[in-house]
């Protein structure tokens, strides 16, 4: 009998949640991986047993492709049960990540964020469920509220990067135009408050990236995405791909004096892993490192506003020189 529930018990947890559906005889090959060898029609009566007395599992009898599913409402069953720190960790994933995850996989982990919510409500160990008043996340940059992106969209690009399969997509450019694109998905980046698609665009190897945001319709091909041999992502993305400026990929030997504290966080997170600094004093730090010539570098630079001196490169110290003659004519 007992060799009769663990079976039951691993079909159950084999059984995805609508949308997605399992046939009888795709049960019956994963139990049989499992070392359970039975007929589908063992399965078929195992499951409307149990369907009797959990009301969330059901069949679709679909003539084509009938399978079994667990509605969306169906509570999460598990064992063991869902302790203080496994239930804040699921929070803390819902909390800040699932503008992150595809549709489909928030769909299957919806029942453990409902789970742990319950959890910590029910049981507060060691005070978990005040996290939300005590954590926050936050950015160098200023705040954007991200751009809202289509769920389709969203769908069909999740499954066509893990399925290595093409998309044929609209897509508005910057300058608003809408065009169409056959893509062979790469990779996903993101990006602050913006997600990125890296892909190649119909037989060109040059890989390119594109805003979610911006997608205006997705279908999924049947056909197999194209990925260059020599694609790497992480290759990809220090080459500076994602720095804009007309001289992306183009590194220079950064020197730059701060002033007042301003670059002292730099000896603990340094710019580069060639980075020199000088003996920091009460006032001053000087700091060499070797950084992409590109316009993210420049607005850092920025942001420090007086606090900052461009020393080297030259051509850059001259920039520097433009822009700030430029705002002294426009707060004079």
């Amino acid at each position: 009998m007992s060799n009769i529930f663990l079976r039951q018990l691993l079909m159950l947890h084999k059984i995805p949640r609508i949308p997605q559906k399992i046939s009888t005889s795709e049960l019956k090959r994963k139990l049989r991986d499992d070392g359970f060898d039975v007929t589908q029609r063992t399965i078929q009566r195992d499951l409307k047993a149990l369907s009797q007395v959990l009301p969330g599992l059901q069949v679709d009898n679909d003539k084509d492709i009938p399978g079994w599913s667990w509605t969306k409402e169906t509570r999460l069953l598990d064992i063991p049960t869902m302790d203080g720190k496994m239930a804040l960790t699921f929070q803390m994933v819902d909390y800040f990540m699932k503008n992150i995850f595809p549709p489909s996989v928030l769909n299957q982990l919806s029942p453990y964020f409902t789970g742990a919510e319950n959890v910590l409500k029910s049981v507060d160990e060691a005070g978990y469920a005040h996290w939300r008043e005590k954590v926050r996340i936050l950015s160098r940059n200023q705040a954007l509220i991200p751009a809202q992106i289509d769920e389709n969209v969203i769908t069909v690009l999740y499954e066509a990067l893990f399925a290595g399969r093409q998309v044929r997509a609209r897509y508005r450019n910057r300058a608003g135009d809408e065009v169409g694109y056959d893509l062979h998905p790469l990779g996903l980046v993101i990006r602050e408050s913006v997600v990125y698609l890296v892909a190649t665009i119909w037989d060109y190897q040059d890989p390119r990236h594109l805003a979610l945001h911006r997608f205006k319709q997705c279908e999924l091909l049947d056909e197999k995405a194209n990925v260059p041999e020599s694609f790497n992502l992480d290759q990809y993305l220090a080459g500076g791909s994602f720095e804009y400026g007309e001289k992306e990929n183009e590194k220079i030997r950064l020197k730059a004096r701060f002033f007042d504290w301003a670059g002292h966080h730099l000896l603990e997170t340094p710019l580069s892993q060639d980075q020199q600094t000088s003996d920091p004093d009460d006032d001053q730090l000087l700091v060499e490192a070797t950084v992409n010539n590109s316009a993210q570098i420049r607005w850092w630079l920025l942001g420090f506003g007086a606090n900052v001196e461009v020393l080297e490169p030259q051509e850059l110290r001259e920039e520097f020189t433009e822009v700030a003659e430029s705002l002294g004519e426009i707060y004079s």
